[in-house]
């Protein structure tokens, strides 16, 4: 019952993650700290502005602000998982690109992120999700670029790539020893993407119940 509403909330999100992540690229460039969502920065005196409409608590109506968006998010998920996704997309694309200095940071983001959700047959299909091993107690949850080997004189090796969370821009591709790469079948790339974006809080059909 609860991964069938937060599905909708993951895919929304996962559908403004470019707005969100061109929003917080421009924040850093403009001095603030990216990780700063509180009541005083920008966005959070927005989310407070709105709020202000149920209640005259400052902290009261950041609160309340921050549901509104919530919820709008989790109705533009539903809205994103019918058929209206393309026209949904096309639009906001055609909208913030067209936005001198804003469109030049947010297509190659919405482009990173729309690779990671592809549906079979995308730019991502030849990737599939592992799972690599650093020592004896510690797994990632990483993107395997292809099945081809690498061997630069030490043995075989796997080309992975690790995202980072929140913002799966960043990351890292590294040479993995071929032994410590376990693919995770139960795992999709799309689940993968979500599981970064939400920082874990929507895990995939591979975690433990």
């Amino acid at each position: 019952m609860i991964r069938k509403f937060l599905t909708p909330f993951a895919t929304g999100l996962l559908f403004l993650a470019p707005v969100l992540l061109t929003l917080i690229l421009l924040n850093w460039l403009s001095g603030y700290l990216v990780a700063a969502l509180g009541p005083d920065t920008p966005l959070g005196r927005a989310l407070g502005a709105a709020g202000m409409f149920f209640t005259p608590s400052p902290l009261a109506a950041f609160w309340a602000g921050l549901g509104m968006a919530a919820a709008l998010v989790w109705v533009i998920g539903l809205a994103v998982q019918t058929r209206f996704r393309q026209r949904l997309e096309g639009g906001l694309d055609g909208l913030l690109s067209r936005i001198p200095g804003l469109g030049a940071l947010y297509r190659p983001l919405a482009q990173f992120v729309r690779m990671m959700g592809q549906s079979p047959g995308g730019e991502m299909s030849g990737m599939s999700v592992v799972s690599v091993s650093f020592g004896d107690h510690v797994e990632a949850l990483a993107l395997l670029t292809s099945p081809r080997l690498h061997d630069f004189g030490q043995g075989p090796r796997y080309l992975i790539l690790i995202p980072t969370a929140p913002v799966p821009v960043g990351g890292g591709m590294l040479f993995v020893e071929a032994s410590r790469v376990k693919p995770v079948p139960s795992m999709g790339v799309d689940d993968l993407a979500k599981l970064y974006v939400t920082m874990g809080t929507l895990s995939g059909p591979g975690a433990a119940s």
